[in-house]
């Protein structure tokens, strides 16, 4: 999203220092038309407030919160705020950080997940979570607590760990476990040949299962590149798949095939971007096999086609077609879809 910033330099007295404080807001509005939602019409918006305080001696503090969110079904006021405090030097680095920390819990830092793994150390709750992350050099520690209630740390302690050498990447995670959960161990390593990625992925979970992952990928060219994952899983057998991504000039296209031996059964797609011109891009897609999480069922075949028309950086239009919900990069609703998107 687009900020604007309503306070660009305020001057405030902080321990007897002087700070610069910058205050902003940030949103978005959706509206429509939708032929199957009830009334044909429908909104969704959301209202952000962004603040930063710089303290002095590279020391900085900052809190995002959610102020409103429609999502066309029910609101919800957060009013929860992710709150962090950063040192920046060289070569120490330090921040802790409590509330939203966007998928990147101390345990998952810097250990890389692969596709295909059932297993994972991913340790936060949403908007109650700790994380402290230090930094010397090319190493990293982080140490995190997932669910904060009370001060108490619900689901256990998380850890995570990492170091660069050369063109060598380590990532460590550790995830205590709580209540139902189990302790979790994981490494990763990734390294770079040339135009060749590798990464290499393992995970331990106490009394449950072990997941080993492998990804490659390989740049061919400037317009194309392609890569390829395996997972052994050992309780739920193994998974793998390929996909091969193609940009030349106004033209993107992907192709992918997944096999998710826990489901047993194929996954294949195709989708396809043009930008017609500065404003105008089209957008299809193919898809077949996809699994629905929540009804437990194969859903089939689908494809969607659509277009956005960007009027300017802060206003666009979408019309679009959709077997699925939120299916295609942009997401597109189910049905028939003509709807205006502004942000600010």
């Amino acid at each position: 999203m687009k900020n604007v910033l309503f306070a660009t330099t305020a001057l405030v007295a902080m321990a007897g220092a002087v700070a610069a404080q910058e205050v902003g807001f940030s949103g978005s509005l959706t509206a429509g038309y939708n032929d199957e939602t009830n009334g044909g019409l429908f909104w969704e918006t959301n209202l952000e407030l962004s603040a930063s305080v710089d303290l002095g001696d590279n020391v900085t503090a900052s809190v995002d919160v959610t102020l409103f969110e429609w999502d066309g079904v029910s609101s919800d006021n957060h009013f929860t705020p992710t709150v962090e405090i950063a040192y920046t030097g060289d070569p120490l680095t330090a921040s802790i950080k409590f509330g939203d920390l966007d998928d990147e819990g101390a345990s998952e830092y810097f250990y890389e997940d692969r596709d295909g793994m059932e297993m994972d150390v991913a340790n936060h709750d949403g908007n109650q979570d700790v994380r402290v992350l230090l930094g010397f050099g090319n190493f990293g520690l982080a140490v995190g607590c997932g669910d904060v209630d009370n001060g108490d740390c619900d689901d256990g302690i998380n850890v995570g760990a990492g170091a660069t050498f050369g063109d060598f990447k380590i990532g460590l995670g550790y995830d205590e476990g709580a209540g139902a959960q189990s302790e979790a161990i994981a490494v990763s390593v990734d390294t770079t040949f040339g135009a060749l990625d590798v990464g290499v992925s393992y995970i331990d979970v106490t009394g449950d299962q072990t997941s080993l992952g492998l990804e490659v990928g390989y740049t061919v060219s400037d317009a194309l590149s392609v890569g390829a994952y395996f997972a052994d899983n050992s309780s739920d057998g193994s998974g793998y798949g390929v996909n091969l991504d193609y940009t030349a000039g106004p033209l993107t296209a992907g192709v992918f095939f997944d096999y998710d031996a826990s489901e047993s059964q194929d996954e294949y797609g195709v989708e396809v971007a043009y930008q017609v011109t500065d404003m105008l891009t089209g957008y299809a897609g193919f898809m077949s096999g996809s699994f629905d999480q929540l009804s437990g069922t194969n859903v089939g075949d689908f494809f969607y086609v659509g277009a956005v028309y960007a009027v300017n950086d802060n206003i666009s239009a979408t019309v679009s077609y959709s077997d699925m919900d939120e299916e295609g990069n942009p997401e597109f609703m189910q049905g028939v879809t003509a709807s205006i998107t502004g942000t600010f």
